[in-house]
């Protein structure tokens, strides 16, 4: 099971908690690092340290609870992992307190969902929340609008980390341009299984949504694939993958009912 070590400095508490004397002062030291990848989203800056296994977590200008930062390390004691938590906040308290209740609902949850397996008689698994899955299904189809609207700055800032590292932005948009260029106008798209769950990647447990879809498009009658989504600590999503399928309408008429259907199987279109 997951074990957490909470320390946080709040108004009128030592204000060393995080190893820096301010917010500013540990997001700057952070950007400066080549090796932590610094985003922004719903009002939160995180960085991710992936070499210390550590996530912070910064309020923008705006939140009752700025300025704050959140450092959040996951260690191994004894074989079991543990995470180590300590928070700097120089905000009113009740807004600090606020705040850092949020952050131990997280962590708690975390806890739940790395608990080893229990009898049947245990406690029911870890669900996921409806405010989850209205938020998950509300940025897909706010990330498609903008990509079918070319609004690709707008769509760029909701990729995560990991496709900013595979991607430089220019790329990536004249890929989306391209795709869209030879796909022709959209007709219908619709989000067809949304999936949030737990799991453990790169060391870090979190909560991931994985968002079904399917449709057509002028020049692809055949249209589909999925979005994967993963939670950040303020309780926003990045897009950490996606995959779009197309069975164009000229390969189409050559193909058989058969083999069309197969295609499909490969492609794990949902129905």
């Amino acid at each position: 099971m997951i074990s957490l070590l909470f320390i946080a400095a709040a108004a009128g508490l030592p204000q060393d908690g995080i190893g820096y004397p301010s917010a500013a002062a540990a997001l700057e030291a952070l950007k400066a690092r080549g090796d932590v990848t610094v985003s922004m989203e719903n009002g939160w800056t995180t960085a991710d340290d992936k070499a210390n296994r550590t996530l912070w977590s910064f309020t923008e200008p705006g939140n009752p609870a700025h300025p704050a930062a959140v450092r959040r390390t996951v260690v191994m004691e004894n074989g079991q992992a543990s995470i180590r938590m300590h928070a700097l906040c120089q905000a009113q308290k009740a807004d600090c307190d606020s705040m850092l209740e949020e952050f131990r609902r997280m962590n708690a949850a975390l806890q739940q969902s790395l608990a080893p397996a229990g009898p049947a008689s245990a406690a029911p698994s870890w669900q996921p929340t409806s405010t989850q899955r209205a938020r998950v299904e509300a940025l897909s189809k706010a990330y498609f609008a903008e990509k079918d609207a070319a609004h690709y700055g707008a769509a760029w800032e909701r990729l995560g980390a990991g496709l900013r590292q595979q991607w430089s932005f220019e790329a990536w948009r004249d890929a989306m341009e391209a795709s869209a260029a030879r796909a022709g106008t959209l007709q219908q798209r619709e989000l067809k299984k949304v999936t949030i769950y737990r799991s453990s990647q790169s060391g870090m447990p979190g909560t991931y949504a994985a968002v079904d879809f399917t449709g057509r498009f002028a020049n692809a009658d055949t249209y589909c694939g999925y979005l994967v989504w993963s939670e950040q600590a303020d309780g926003s999503f990045l897009l950490m993958r996606e995959e779009e399928n197309y069975i164009f309408n000229a390969t189409a008429a050559q193909l058989s009912s058969e083999q069309k259907d197969k295609m499909r199987g490969v492609f794990r279109c949902a129905d």
